[in-house]
């Protein structure tokens, strides 16, 4: 009971961390639920400052991983049965929650340095599970960064962290305040920025988007910002049959992503039989 005791103040704390960016941001941490996502991010190496277990509902992984995470360094806390429903926002509420520490990569506002030759931009994306989707969708396609960019979602919200399924920890998002500034560190660095519009410029199988590369995709209902045109090297779009006139920008992004993953694994043999002659 004392352990129960000890938890209860900190359950405001964790509402507020699940509800307001500004409070993740100003602590410098983000919520995980369940077991499964809580060990991938231990995994990854970032670190746990807090994990919460519902005792009464907790099965001997969710009780096994804590011991775990308590061992490693992090504060291992029980609450009643419930409570951890009250926190987070999932349908099916999970029985562990972590505090972790958000890595570094999230922290500045600029743009991530680095010799990454293939980047996704997110400019204003607004749902957090399609911010969750991108980042996924990212990973899974080889990108070497993601930017969200201007007046996004945060990829750090319980919603965008879940549809991570786990790809935020490995590849952590950079959050850039003006996407056009974004837009020219990127092109400074040689990076082409090629944003992807319904219906504008090249379709996607005809399209140049060999390395260095910037994707860009943009708001679910407007689309990129006009104000970007000038940091917008070429346009791409993906070719719609039917009566549909768009495809949700985590679908887009999809496409476009593991065309670029194609190119290059297509490109690769051609390097190499081009170095050994």
């Amino acid at each position: 009971m004392a352990a129960l005791t000890a938890a209860r103040p900190r359950l405001a704390g964790l509402r507020r961390l699940a509800r307001s960016a500004a409070a993740r941001r100003a602590d410098g941490v983000f919520l995980v639920e369940g077991s499964t996502l809580a060990a991938e991010a231990s995994a990854a190496g970032l670190a746990i400052r807090q994990v919460y277990i519902e005792t009464a509902r907790a099965d001997e992984e969710a009780r096994c991983l804590g011991d775990r995470l308590a061992a490693a360094g992090a504060t291992r806390l029980e609450v009643e049965a419930g409570a951890l429903a009250k926190v987070g926002a999932s349908v099916t509420p999970q029985p562990l929650l972590a505090v972790v520490e958000r890595p570094a990569a999230a922290a500045g506002g600029d743009a991530p340095a680095g010799a990454a030759s293939f980047v996704l931009v997110a400019v204003s994306v607004a749902d957090p599970g399609n911010a969750g989707t991108l980042l996924r969708c990212a990973e899974a396609a080889g990108a070497g960064a993601v930017i969200f960019a201007g007046e996004s979602a945060d990829p750090y919200g319980p919603k965008a962290v879940r549809a991570s399924a786990g790809s935020i920890f490995r590849l952590p998002p950079a959050l850039a305040q003006d996407p056009i500034t974004a837009l020219e560190g990127l092109r400074g660095r040689g990076l082409r920025a090629v944003g992807a519009a319904a219906g504008r410029g090249c379709p996607f199988d005809r399209a140049d988007l060999s390395a260095p590369l910037a994707l860009v995709v943009g708001n679910e209902s407007h689309g990129l910002p006009a104000s970007l045109a000038e940091q917008i090297d070429d346009w791409v779009h993906v070719p719609l049959a039917g009566l549909a006139e768009s495809l949700n920008v985590g679908a887009a992004a999809a496409v476009l992503c593991f065309e670029v993953q194609r190119r290059r694994r297509c490109e690769a043999p051609q390097a190499e039989a081009a170095h050994g002659r």
